[in-house]
């Protein structure tokens, strides 16, 4: 819910830049192309609203995966397989195309683990409950309220 929260929040700040920068004139959407063009203060304004959402959410995902008991460093981990794999296909697309297959296959392989790690967050995150009683990261946040839960 949190997450929902913080984009909604996140799209109502861009939603009211855009706004404020076409009315100056200084529109961050090209009307013609629908291309994002940041430029300027409204552009930083934008990077900055991004920038702080992204953090809110991998914030998030540290505190639920901490919640399951788990490492919040598999975020991160997501992240250099992602950056890896988009450093591996330029790389290949880059190269010579004799020596392109390998790039191919490496930037292929990186993909598939973002994937994998991408879908395994997705479940510990999105759909699994949190773990009952205390866990090395600190006492259970729903304590009291899971011991006099009732179905």
């Amino acid at each position: 819910m949190a997450s929902l929260a913080a984009g909604g929040v996140a799209a109502i700040a861009m939603a009211i830049l855009e706004v404020a920068a076409r009315a100056s004139g200084h529109a961050i959407i090209d009307p013609e192309t629908q291309q994002f063009e940041p430029t300027g203060l409204f552009g930083l304004a934008m990077s900055a609203v991004g920038l702080a959402n992204m953090w809110i959410g991998f914030a998030l995902s540290v505190k639920r995966l901490h919640d399951r008991d788990r490492s919040g460093w598999w975020p991160v981990w997501q992240l250099l397989i992602v950056a890896l794999a988009t450093i591996l296909i330029v790389v290949a697309i880059a190269v010579p195309k004799e020596q392109g297959a390998l790039w191919y296959v490496l930037s292929g392989a990186a993909g598939l683990a973002a994937f994998a790690i991408s879908v395994w967050l997705f479940v510990q995150i999105g759909f699994l409950r949190g773990t009952q009683g205390p866990n090395r990261f600190g006492p259970d946040p729903l304590g009291a309220a899971r011991d006099n839960a009732q179905l």
